[in-house]
């Protein structure tokens, strides 16, 4: 009887198992992430975007990529910069989901008239942009 209890129970930890494995061909390609134009300067707002990204998008692993190494098997996103002062942002997103064509968006503005802009203000308009691209959905 103790022979057969154990090998019942096997069987119900390897068909547990079976199903906690990952499925070859099924993972995951993720969100690349590239940032035009590469400069020092871009590459801090890109960090920015990056986070705001990988919370939206908690179950894609996010990864920052040069501007024409985006894989065709991930979703990938460039955000443009247009113009970066002090006290101003002007950027637009472009996206492609596997396989397809690039698709892009509208430039969008942010300013301050009173400060400089900061991480905090710039994570706050980078959520807005990403919100309303429809890959972020």
């Amino acid at each position: 009887m103790a022979a057969k209890r154990l090998i019942s129970f096997g069987r119900i930890l390897v068909m547990m198992g079976a199903g906690l494995a990952p499925v070859p061909g099924h993972a995951d390609p993720g969100i690349t992430l590239s940032c035009l134009p590469q400069t020092e300067e871009v590459a801090k707002v890109c960090a920015l975007m990056r986070d705001v990204i990988a919370a939206g998008k908690p179950e894609h692993a996010v990864q920052l990529v040069d501007a024409d190494r985006h894989p065709d098997t991930s979703t990938a996103v460039r955000l443009n910069v247009e113009r970066l002062t002090k006290d101003m942002i002007a950027v637009h997103l472009e996206w492609r989901h596997p396989a397809r064509h690039w698709q892009r968006g509208e430039t969008m503005v942010f300013s301050v008239m009173d400060r400089e802009l900061s991480a905090p203000m710039m994570s706050r308009f980078f959520e807005t942009l990403w919100a309303e691209t429809p890959v972020a959905r």
